[in-house]
């Protein structure tokens, strides 16, 4: 999750109004200086990272503790929030650098113990806020349906048993299929094979009727 683009009060050459774009380099540069900060970069604006609420923390965790429990035999690797994702973009050469709640790659190269930088994700989680909900699925959201690599997307509610899943279809890459979840649902991601009840998912939250509703 993130908030509105903030910028380090030591100025930089060439550097944006707030909220401006930024240069590739401009956003390493701001990384370097705010190294106890981290920043989003989508579509040439820095975002600033937030905190966020107990439900996403746990959610967040739930989804990686499940997924990674499921694909421990696997050539597959669970990465949390920590871990940057490099999206790159073919059509005019702009990248991305995102931190999605969870990613999972199965590339040998993404799983290096000196890796910085994820860059063949196949699925991504975001567990969506109110403050970031409307970039999720919007820009950010578009940056992941670009991503080659990328076979499902999948949103996750906390305010509510509802996870949504869109997966790439495998003969035609431009399409995507649709797929939503409510309470007592089995959630599948069928480009890694695997399913998730969603009592595993909220586990230890309580929801009241009229939230779920």
């Amino acid at each position: 999750m993130a908030t509105r683009p903030s910028f380090p009060e030591e100025p930089l050459r060439n550097w944006p109004s707030r909220g401006g774009a930024m240069t590739e380099e401009a956003y390493h540069e701001l990384e370097r200086l705010s190294p106890d900060r981290k920043y989003e970069y989508i579509g040439g604006i820095a975002y600033m990272m937030s905190g966020g609420s107990v439900a996403h923390d746990r959610i967040a965790h739930n989804m990686y503790f499940a997924l990674d429990s499921r694909l421990r035999n696997s050539t597959c690797t669970v990465f949390g929030a920590d871990v940057q994702v490099l999206v790159g973009m073919k059509r005019n050469g702009q990248r991305h650098f995102l931190f999605p709640d969870v990613t999972v790659s199965c590339e040998s190269a993404d799983n290096r113990p000196d890796n910085l930088l994820i860059e063949s994700p196949c699925v991504v989680i975001e567990v969506l806020s109110p403050s970031t909900e409307a970039r999720d699925r919007g820009v950010k959201f578009r940056v992941y349906q670009q991503c080659s690599t990328i076979q499902e997307i999948v949103l996750v509610s906390q305010f509510a048993q509802y996870v949504e899943v869109w997966q790439r279809d495998e003969r035609d890459s431009a399409t995507w299929h649709y797929r939503h979840y409510g309470s007592n649902e089995v959630v599948e991601l069928h480009s890694i094979a695997t399913s998730s009840e969603m009592a595993d998912i909220y586990r230890g939250l309580k929801f009241d009727e009229a939230e779920e509703v």
